[in-house]
């Protein structure tokens, strides 16, 4: 009979440690799982702004497009961009900055 008690308490303690690894487990799941989710809910509003930033730069263009003023658009870029100037522009540079 002593054999009947000792397998069933070891078989009591086995079953409680499983429960309790499995309960530990579950738990980092949980943990890991809500951090993934916080960082996909950082990138999903990254995303967002990206998309609201393209759609902006997106209706500019649409816009310049539907004007038929496109070498306006033009001569904008070369201005901005590429630092053209008008024939008789005179431009003033402060290089004491540099």
């Amino acid at each position: 009979m002593g054999n009947k008690s000792t397998g069933k308490s070891f078989l009591r303690i086995c079953t409680r440690i499983i429960v309790i690894v499995s309960v530990i487990a579950c738990f980092v799941s949980i943990v890991f799982t809500q951090a993934s989710l916080a960082e996909k809910r950082e990138e999903l509003h990254q995303l967002e702004l990206k998309t609201e930033e393209i759609c902006s730069q997106n209706e500019e263009y649409q816009r310049l497009f539907n004007d038929d003023d496109i070498n306006s658009y033009k001569e904008k870029l070369a201005i901005e961009n590429m630092n053209y100037a008008y024939p008789n522009e005179i431009r003033f540079y402060d290089t004491s900055r540099n």
